[in-house]
Protein backbone atom coordinates (compact mmCIF):
# COMPACT_ATOMS: atom_id res chain seq x y z
CA UNK A 1 0.00 0.00 0.00
CA UNK A 2 1.29 3.20 -0.70
CA UNK A 3 0.57 6.88 0.30
CA UNK A 4 0.77 9.79 -2.04
CA UNK A 5 2.01 13.35 -0.15
CA UNK A 6 1.94 16.85 -1.45
CA UNK A 7 4.43 19.47 -1.08
CA UNK A 8 1.72 22.64 -0.99
CA UNK A 9 2.76 26.61 -1.48
CA UNK A 10 1.02 29.28 -1.25
CA UNK A 11 0.38 31.52 -3.93
CA UNK A 12 -0.26 34.27 -1.45
CA UNK A 13 2.34 34.39 1.44
CA UNK A 14 5.44 33.95 -1.38
CA UNK A 15 7.46 30.55 -0.92
CA UNK A 16 5.22 29.24 2.11
CA UNK A 17 5.46 25.29 1.67
CA UNK A 18 4.88 22.58 3.61
CA UNK A 19 4.09 19.27 3.52
CA UNK A 20 0.41 17.86 3.76
CA UNK A 21 -0.79 14.77 5.33
CA UNK A 22 -0.62 12.03 3.39
CA UNK A 23 -3.73 10.85 1.50
CA UNK A 24 -4.07 6.64 2.17
CA UNK A 25 -4.58 4.98 -1.13
CA UNK A 26 -5.98 1.78 -1.22
CA UNK A 27 -4.46 -1.28 -0.80
CA UNK A 28 -4.60 -3.11 -4.43
CA UNK A 29 -3.19 0.67 -5.69
CA UNK A 30 0.81 -0.01 -6.42
CA UNK A 31 3.28 2.38 -7.36
CA UNK A 32 1.79 3.31 -10.78
CA UNK A 33 -1.21 3.11 -9.69
CA UNK A 34 0.01 6.16 -6.99
CA UNK A 35 1.39 8.24 -9.53
CA UNK A 36 -1.77 8.42 -11.79
CA UNK A 37 -3.36 9.20 -8.56
CA UNK A 38 -1.39 12.61 -7.97
CA UNK A 39 -2.59 13.98 -10.29
CA UNK A 40 -6.27 13.49 -9.93
CA UNK A 41 -5.37 13.82 -6.14
CA UNK A 42 -3.83 16.79 -7.01
CA UNK A 43 -6.43 18.53 -8.83
CA UNK A 44 -9.12 18.07 -6.64
CA UNK A 45 -6.81 19.51 -3.90
CA UNK A 46 -5.75 22.63 -5.74
CA UNK A 47 -9.45 23.09 -6.25
CA UNK A 48 -10.18 22.73 -2.86
CA UNK A 49 -7.73 25.22 -1.68
CA UNK A 50 -7.21 27.81 -4.94
CA UNK A 51 -4.71 29.97 -2.55
CA UNK A 52 -1.97 27.05 -2.96
CA UNK A 53 -0.45 25.15 -5.67
CA UNK A 54 1.12 21.57 -5.43
CA UNK A 55 4.78 22.00 -5.68
CA UNK A 56 5.63 18.57 -5.73
CA UNK A 57 4.55 14.93 -5.16
CA UNK A 58 5.68 11.77 -3.77
CA UNK A 59 4.44 7.80 -3.17
CA UNK A 60 5.82 5.86 -1.00
CA UNK A 61 4.61 2.57 1.20
CA UNK A 62 2.33 3.60 3.62
CA UNK A 63 3.13 4.72 7.47
CA UNK A 64 6.82 5.82 6.12
CA UNK A 65 5.50 10.02 6.12
CA UNK A 66 7.33 11.57 9.16
CA UNK A 67 6.76 15.32 8.92
CA UNK A 68 10.18 17.31 10.08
Amino acid sequence: MYELIFTVCSLVAGASCYEEHPIQLEQHVGLTGCLIASQIEGSKWTNAHPNFYVARYTCQPAKTFAKT
